[in-house]
Formats: C-alpha cells, sequence, structure tokens
C-alpha cells in the first residue's frame, strides 16, 4: 500500500467538489491498494496495515485500514473533543490551549523531583529534544526548588505554542543535537508536501497543511493541546494540533505533534472516516519522525521500528473503538 494511494482514496472520497461523485467505500480500499480479501478484512473488524514511502532517514510511516462501530460523525467528535486520551493508560494529563494561549492553559501540568532534576540535567544531544536556549535556561535552574523547573517547563510549551500558533512550522524552534540541529518543522512540511493529490482534489487542505495558520479552509475545525505521556517510563511532554474538516457524513482528520519532549521528534497522522451501512471505515497514515533510525543502519532499525509501532498503533486503536462502541 503506498502514500500516494491511501491520500488519493482519503481525498477522493472525503472531498471531492461537485465535478467528483463520492465513490463507494469498496473503490476507497480498492484505491489504497487492498485485495478483495483485505477488503473483507477490514470490513470484518481485522487492522490491515501497508507501506507508506518514508519522507526522510528519520521516518517511520505506516498506513492502517479498519472498521468502528459508529458513524463518521461521533467518531470524529469522540477525536476532536479528546476523549479519546483518556482510554491511553500512557496519557497522565492534558489540557487545551485557548486562543493564543496562557500560563492557566498548562496549569495541570505538573511534574515531580525526579522529572525536574532530568530537565536541569539536560544536555546537548538525543536524550531530550531541546534547543540551546532552553537548555540553558533549565541550567540555571540547577539546586532550586521544583516548582520553578515545573514553571520554566510550562512558560516553555506556551512559547512553543505561541510561536506555531501565530507562525505554524516556521515558527518551530530546532533540537540541539551537539553540534549539529534537527529541524521538525522540516521533517512535516515533507510528510504534508508527500500528500500531492490533495492538490488536485483539495487545494485548500493541502495548503493548511503547508501554510498554517494563514491558510484555512470552510468548515475545518481545530484544537490544540499539551500532553503528559509516560512513554516506557519516561516522562514526555507532547504539543498537538488536531483539525477536523468535514463534507456531508464523511470526516477527515489531521493530527500533527509539532513537539515532543523525548523519544521521537514529532508525528503527523491523517485518517479518513467513511460511512459504511455498519459503521466507518478508517483509512490512516502516519509519519512519525526520530533521529534514531537515521544514518548507517538505517534500513533495518526502520524496519523494526515499522513492526513496532503497527502493533502499539493496533493496540491504541483496539481501545479507542471499543471505547467508542459503548
Amino acid at each position: 500500500m503506498k502514500a500516494r494511494n491511501l491520500m488519493l482514496a482519503v481525498a477522493v472520497f472525503c472531498f471531492a467538489g461537485p465535478a467528483h461523485a463520492q465513490p463507494s467505500a469498496d473503490q476507497v480500499l480498492t484505491d489504497m491498494g487492498l485485495s478483495a480479501a483485505d477488503k473483507q478484512r477490514v470490513l470484518g473488524g481485522e487492522f490491515v496495515t501497508g507501506d507508506v514511502a518514508p519522507v526522510s532517514e528519520r521516518d517511520l510511516s505506516i498506513s492502517i485500514a479498519f472498521l468502528v462501530k459508529t458513524g463518521p460523525d461521533a467518531l470524529a467528535a469522540e477525536i476532536s473533543s479528546g476523549d479519546l486520551l483518556r482510554v491511553d493508560p500512557q496519557r497522565k494529563a492534558h489540557g487545551e490551549f485557548k486562543g493564543d494561549g496562557t500560563m492557566a492553559d498548562l496549569a495541570g501540568l505538573q511534574i515531580d523531583a525526579g522529572a525536574a532534576s532530568r530537565l536541569c540535567d539536560a544536555k546537548a544531544g538525543e536524550a531530550l529534544n531541546l534547543s540551546t536556549a532552553e537548555i540553558g535556561f533549565f541550567h540555571a535552574l540547577q539546586g532550586g526548588p521544583p516548582a520553578a523547573v515545573q514553571t520554566q517547563l510550562q512558560k516553555m510549551l506556551l512559547a512553543r505554542y505561541q510561536a506555531y500558533h501565530s507562525t505554524g512550522l516556521a515558527g518551530i524552534t530546532p533540537y540541539d543535537r551537539g553540534g549539529r540541529t534537527t529541524d521538525p518543522a522540516d521533517d512535516l512540511k515533507k510528510a504534508s508536501s508527500a500528500a500531492a493529490e490533495l492538490e488536485k482534489y483539495l487545494p485548500s487542505l493541502r495548503n493548511v497543511l503547508l501554510g498554517y495558520p494563514d491558510a484555512t479552509m470552510p468548515g475545518m475545525s481545530e484544537t490544540c493541546r499539551w500532553i503528559k505521556y509516560n512513554i516506557d517510563g519516561a516522562d514526555t511532554y507532547v504539543l498537538s494540533h488536531t483539525m477536523l474538516a468535514r463534507d456531508g457524513q464523511a470526516r477527515l482528520v489531521v493530527q500533527r505533534q509539532f513537539y515532543v519532549s523525548t523519544g521521537y521528534n514529532g508525528e503527523q497522522e491523517i485518517a479518513g472516516l467513511l460511512p459504511v451501512p455498519n459503521g466507518t471505515v478508517v483509512a490512516y497514515s502516519n509519519h512519525t519522525f526520530t533521529d534514531q533510525v537515521a544514518g548507517w543502519g538505517g534500513s533495518a532499525r526502520r524496519s523494526i521500528g515499522r513492526r513496532m509501532m503497527e502493533t502499539k498503533l493496533q493496540q491504541i486503536f483496539d481501545r479507542e473503538r471499543k471505547q467508542v462502541a459503548h
């Protein structure tokens, strides 16, 4: 399954203009490259995965199609409201930014002494995703109370949100890797540009992905959140931007993680929510970026990483669709 086919399927089904008749769900799955047997597996409740061409050496990319036994509108509402975050056992806290954002939006983000110590000990490299200036701010708080470090973390996340909110991808500050930097904005831009078929079927959506916040599209809603996870024992702070577009009963959800504190660099997910008689077919693609699969031997590491990501995503989606069905 190729990224081209997945994005073509989502674009045609969800957002074809008046000159383009919406295809059946069967046609969408065909456009994704699924065989007749694969389509039956999807409609029977199985997860069917495929390959998505990576857009950089840091890219772990994958596509998944599956069925959820609820309508697209109800499913989209669960996603955009953040309700599905509550079924993720790795999520420890989250909150929503309002408008330009204030420190009050981050009041629910709290850290313990251990997390504060790790931030104060931050160094340039891959252990933590911080800019040179951010590392300096935390170093200046060494030996101080955890509350001061917590406040600095809140300030840092607010500053990163405000920069993205006002200037989009151009506002994302690169990570200091010690003698070099990693720019998550560049990878997110490549992931957005890879959806070339959207230029034909829905130019406004492609413009939003590449030109936010200046580019908009009618009827699109959006939410930006901070999320605190515990992933493999490590506190991880994420800034996410969820965009929801609609046409009739069909929905398209884009979730972009434009800052991640550790573990990986950033992520962009696109999910077409396609109505079928017994629920919704979800056509999902994911680009997750990490320095851990770059460089020599990266191909083998990407293969292993994709298999691990496939397992984790299926577990997450299975929990979420059970939650929605209740």
